[in-house]
């Protein structure tokens, strides 16, 4: 195994994505030399034989993989994968990749976060834009429910009104009926 190997392995026992989160995390790993294979060798068998850090983890593996699936809206190990580049090496049958992917998520989420609330110059016109457009598609959408009500309560009264002018000419084409057999006896007594 070569270091880069050892270094993966180390990190996925301890569920880290950085040497220096690995050693906050294990005061057992924090004297070690990190940039000899022995050290390496030396943080596994530590983690292999203590795999619970000194900030103990009660998370159950089912609830990892909820909260890794929310945060990465995906559904499957496939698709945590290809969201990003740093899942594609986990295996997730170990609980310690879904603590890992569950690190990584909230990393990118907390990066993702910070850029939003200082984004560079030419972002924060484009996002006062993309604001301002949302508000006016906003407003132009009410107003197109309004005219839209309008139009039915219109369609509603217009329906009312032919229904009363059929009525209307069926009542008349009644009368003009019986005027019609009144006038038609009349001329036969």
């Amino acid at each position: 195994m070569g270091i880069n190997d050892l270094k993966a392995r180390a990190y996925e026992l301890a569920g880290v994505i950085t040497t220096q989160q690995l050693k906050a995390k294990y005061a057992a790993i924090a004297p070690l030399n990190l940039c000899l294979k022995a050290s390496w060798q030396e943080a596994i068998a530590f983690l292999e034989t203590k795999p619970v850090s000194d900030q103990t983890t009660t998370k159950t593996i089912g609830e990892l993989k909820t909260e890794v699936y929310i945060l990465a809206q995906a559904s499957t190990p496939q698709q945590l994968k290809a969201k990003d580049e740093l899942l594609r090496a986990l295996n997730f049958s170990f609980k310690a990749s879904w603590e890992k992917a569950l690190n990584v998520l909230k990393a990118n989420q907390q990066d993702f976060q910070a850029w939003l609330a200082n984004p560079p110059e030419q972002y924060k016109a484009l996002f006062a834009e993309v604001e301002t457009t949302s508000k006016e598609f906003s407003t132009k959408l009410k107003r197109a429910k309004q005219l839209g009500e309008e139009a039915q309560k219109m369609a509603t009264s217009l329906d009312h009104l032919a229904q009363e002018a059929h009525n209307e000419a069926e009542q008349m084409r009644q009368e003009a009926e019986i005027a019609y057999r009144v006038a038609q006896q009349a001329k036969l007594n």
